[in-house]
């Protein structure tokens, strides 16, 4: 099988790579996105890794070499990293429309195309994170992949390069507080970004539905 997967030097993408290289499913691994992914020098799987240079805005330009079976888009950003809202939109939901389309053109009838997303997001949020996020999904839902699917997990926890002060804040709180998530609070509960990283390579090697809507809940169960 062909992989293709955006957003691999975050704190999902770095974890997902990795394990799509390890995989013997994966002959081939593109990887697209503005900087190439420092592996491990002793990373035995990364002959496969076919790096593509590019902008989000350039994805439309783009003609892949090989008809891709399993997308993963792991893209992200925060306002304030972006530098605006309008920045936000053009790799939170612009950026990750891009992607799909670009695949989806190849016209693969069992296409797999994965997106991280977040827990609550909804088209009509008063909240503008939530909002961008429901936006994205919804539109995705419009291009009529032949299997979507979308994670919703609650704040990630891990090692960013960049910093974060408020995910910083919550991980710190996660630790004093984890064992509170329970029961109906587990849908809120933080999740370890190689755990989401897991999951999205499990669900694309199961049979799932057209549209498969993966909630934190689920993710921890």
């Amino acid at each position: 099988m062909i992989a293709a997967i955006v957003g691999a030097t975050g704190l999902v993408g770095k974890s997902l790579l990795e394990l799509l290289l390890d995989s013997e499913i994966y002959q081939k691994v593109y990887v697209l996105g503005r900087a190439k992914p420092q592996l491990a020098a002793h990373h035995w799987g990364e002959e496969k890794l076919h790096y593509i240079a590019c902008q989000l805005d350039e994805l439309h330009e783009i003609e892949l070499p090989d008809t891709v079976d399993h997308a993963f888009c792991c893209l992200g950003t925060t306002i304030k990293q972006a530098g605006s809202q309008q920045a936000f939109i053009e790799v939170d939901k612009l950026g990750v429309l891009a992607f799909a389309k670009l695949v989806h053109k190849q016209q693969h009838p069992k296409l797999v195309f994965q997106v991280i997303s977040a827990l609550d997001a909804s088209p009509k949020s008063s909240i503008f994170y939530n909002r961008v996020k429901g936006e994205m999904e919804q539109q995705l839902t419009q291009l009529h992949l032949p299997h979507l699917h979308i994670f919703q997990p609650s704040l990630l926890i891990g090692q960013r390069e960049e910093s974060r002060p408020a995910e910083q804040i919550g991980q710190w709180l996660f630790a004093f507080t984890s064992l509170f998530f329970i029961g109906p609070l587990l849908k809120y509960k933080p999740i370890h970004a190689t755990d989401v990283a897991k999951a999205m390579f499990e669900y694309a090697q199961t049979a799932m539905p057209p549209l498969a809507i993966i909630d934190n809940k689920t993710l921890h169960q």
